[in-house]
């Protein structure tokens, strides 16, 4: 064959592979009204979701005059970080922050290991009593004991007035010991058998086989306990009544609903300071909320990349 019958045969090929998709063909896929339309609507979707938390920033920067207008705004006119250097400068807050991070690193580690290992042993068939305990397990879900009787109990093992109020009782949402379940259920028993046969113990194939080859559900549950955490306010609402030892929800409702409680060197300042106003008021707010909103926010890309696959492993059954 020749050079001409050669580029004939290239011509030809290249020409197969465009109209398989490759390329501007006519196998490519032609954009309709409906994809238009779908991507206008998740464009809106997404303005909508996003558009508060930037009017909140918004206002958290902004200075006194802007905000006492009482405008919406697009662009900020003015950025000022008095909001942020009060909140920073409140001693009642920055302890309020660091019993939140307490909480959601401490709670989640916590939390993780005992739903993991109540999860593992219900997953098994051979633990004696294991349906009897998956409904004890499940009766939560539905059914309460009370509030009094669980304030009760609360404070009759003396955990009230305290930080830990906040780790041990909450320690394992159903919801999650099921998911865990049946992540666990689709691990290969062959794999402990083998580990079994050469004398590994249940714990040592809990933690080195089973725990690591679950990491996408591990990663799932711990994004969730940590939001659980970290948002949680509602423990300490019914049992801490020290201010030192509020969590930083608990410190932002207050903020929110009662500044005359703080007369620290930050927000008091600002706020006793009412002939020369630094900063507004609800200025001070928006900015307590993007600081306790911030923290949470920067945990979901490490583990997005396991959210989707932990769900799926822990939801979906054959």
């Amino acid at each position: 064959m020749g050079a001409p019958g050669r580029a004939a045969k290239a011509a030809r090929n290249t020409a197969r592979v465009r109209g398989k998709g490759f390329g501007s063909g006519p196998a490519s896929h032609p954009t309709t009204v409906g994809t238009v339309l779908n991507g206008a609507l998740m464009v809106l979707l997404a303005l909508v979701t996003i558009f508060p938390f930037y009017y909140v920033v918004l206002i958290a920067l902004s200075d006194y005059a802007t905000v006492h207008k009482q405008i919406l705004y697009i662009f900020p006119t003015k950025i000022n970080f008095e909001s942020f250097r009060a909140v920073f400068e409140e001693r009642t807050f920055l302890n309020s922050f660091l019993n939140s991070v307490f909480v959601t690193v401490v709670g989640t580690a916590y939390s993780l290991l005992i739903s993991s290992m109540a999860a593992y042993a219900l997953s098994k068939d051979r633990v004696p009593g294991h349906r009897i305990l998956f409904i004890i397990a499940i009766i939560p879900m539905f059914f309460s004991g009370g509030l009094i009787p669980y304030y009760l109990t609360v404070s009759a093992v003396g955990l009230s007035n305290s930080i830990w109020v906040m780790v041990i009782p909450a320690a394992i949402t159903t919801f999650y010991l099921l998911l865990m379940k049946n992540s666990f259920d689709d691990v290969p028993k062959s794999l402990e058998e083998s580990a079994k046969i050469d004398g590994a113990t249940d714990f040592t194939v809990f933690f080195r086989i089973v725990l690591p080859t679950s990491m996408p559900v591990i990663a799932t549950m711990a994004l969730f306990y940590a939001v659980d955490k970290w948002n949680d306010y509602y423990l300490a609402m019914l049992f801490i009544n020290d201010l030192n030892k509020y969590p930083l929800q608990m410190t932002l409702r207050e903020i929110l609903n009662n500044f005359t409680r703080f007369q620290g060197t930050g927000i008091g300042a600002v706020i006793q300071n009412q002939q020369t106003p630094i900063v507004y008021t609800r200025s001070l707010q928006m900015a307590v909320i993007v600081v306790a909103t911030v923290p949470i926010l920067c945990v979901y890309p490490f583990l997005q990349k396991h959210f989707t696959k932990g769900i799926m492993l822990g939801a979906v059954k054959e």
